[in-house]
Parts: structure tokens; C-alpha cells; sequence
């Protein structure tokens, strides 16, 4: 396994194997910055109707690691698909990670950021 260190801003212009997300249909594949957005518009109605795909796993990744507990380093995997690079394991993890910048949380307090190539 090769690890290499990845932005915040490359992780968030990173495409992901999603066309839709949460019932949010779209012809091309979203960026994991595109998926934060959409997962800020509506988690609310997941929680008040039920999270079948499990995507609320988000809240439980942002809290980890806000507090801290999330030890490990965060390693996504990415692989080529249609000739071009996108994030195939750890969308969620991705989601959290940039969720946590935005609400404040310093880069030092999360963990480290790589993908496995």
C-alpha cells in the first residue's frame, strides 16, 4: 500500500463513484465536496425519516474526530474508473473530515489525511 498525502482542497475537488447522494439525483459523477453539500441539505429529513444507506454514519465520523478519538490515520482509497481518478472507499470519512474544517475544527486536531494509490 502506497500512502500519499492529499489537501483538503484536492480531497474536496476529488471525484466519487456518486451520482446521486441521498436522494439527490445528477448525471455526473460528485465531487466529495459536492456530497458535503448535499449531505448539509438533507440530513435533517434523514433523521426524521428513516437513513436506510446509513449515511448519518457521517455524524458519528465528525464527532470522532472533533473530540479527538479518531487515533488512526485517514486513508481513503482511490482507483481509475471511465479514465479518471475518483474516491472508491471512505466517502464518508471524506464527508466528515471536510465537515469538520468547516465547522472550525483545526487541521492539527484531525487526523492525517492520505489516500492508498
Amino acid at each position: 500500500m502506497a500512502l500519499m498525502a492529499l489537501s483538503p482542497l484536492e480531497l474536496s475537488d476529488t471525484p466519487t463513484l456518486f451520482r446521486s447522494f441521498m436522494g439527490r439525483a445528477g448525471t455526473g459523477y460528485r465531487t466529495v465536496g459536492e456530497l458535503l453539500s448535499i449531505y448539509r441539505e438533507r440530513r435533517a429529513e434523514l433523521e426524521s425519516g428513516g437513513d436506510p444507506d446509513d449515511d448519518l454514519r457521517v455524524n458519528r465520523f465528525v464527532r470522532d474526530m472533533a473530540r479527538g478519538s479518531w487515533r488512526e490515520g485517514l486513508v481513503m482509497r482511490i482507483g481509475e474508473f471511465d479514465g479518471r481518478v475518483h474516491l472508491v472507499d471512505g466517502t464518508h470519512r471524506a464527508i466528515a473530515y471536510l465537515a469538520c474544517l468547516e465547522s472550525g475544527v483545526g487541521r492539527n486536531r484531525l487526523p492525517v489525511l492520505n489516500v492508498d494509490c
